[in-house]
């Protein structure tokens, strides 16, 4: 019986073997053209969809399956880089270099902070340095310390608001007497 099938396939049988047989040579075709493989994905679904939908206009399907489906193809991938060329947004080298300085000035900056927030840290009293460190790790939740600490959420909170504060004026005061921050 799967003789038979193979031998005389449905029409969306036949679709769907030519497709899988083409397949490489399409993509191959939409790659040349969008070098990124999210962009070559979104294509390729997209002309499967439309061949699909038309396939019953193709008159020779054994013959001429692979060239009208990358004429297709064609048309999708230019639909599809006038929409990247239209949500694009670039910048002018000018606003770019500009950036890019102060990105790095406030790299520097943010490395400051740091070493000056490990110095803070040490310097509060042992359990709410334990509790800060405790606060911010990873998949840890206020609601959950809470409940370890017999605590209720909302005082943990205040808490933290608290430590954060008492930090920030810390690292502020130690920046401006290491004159990297100015009052």
């Amino acid at each position: 019986m799967s003789d038979a099938r193979s031998a005389n396939p449905t029409h969306e049988g036949l679709f769907v073997q030519l497709l899988v047989k083409h397949e490489p040579e399409i993509r191959a075709f939409i790659r040349a053209s969008l070098p990124a493989s999210h962009d070559v994905a979104e294509v390729m679904q997209n002309v499967s969809l439309i061949a699909w939908k038309k396939f019953s206009e193709l008159a020779d399907a054994e013959a001429g399956f692979a060239p009208w489906v990358c004429v297709i193809a064609r048309f999708e991938i230019l639909k599809y880089r006038r929409n990247l060329a239209r949500d694009r947004f670039v910048l002018d080298e000018d606003v770019v270099k500009q950036l890019c300085e102060e990105g790095q000035a406030e790299t520097a900056l943010r490395s400051q902070q740091i070493a000056q927030l490990e110095v803070c840290l040490e310097k509060l009293p042992q359990e709410r340095r334990d509790f800060v460190i405790e606060a911010y790790r990873p998949g840890v939740s206020i609601k959950a310390l809470a409940q370890q600490r017999g605590k209720r959420p909302d005082a943990l909170y205040q808490l933290l608001r608290r430590i954060r504060q008492e930090l920030e004026a810390c690292i502020l005061r130690r920046l401006r007497t290491l004159g990297e921050v100015t009052p």
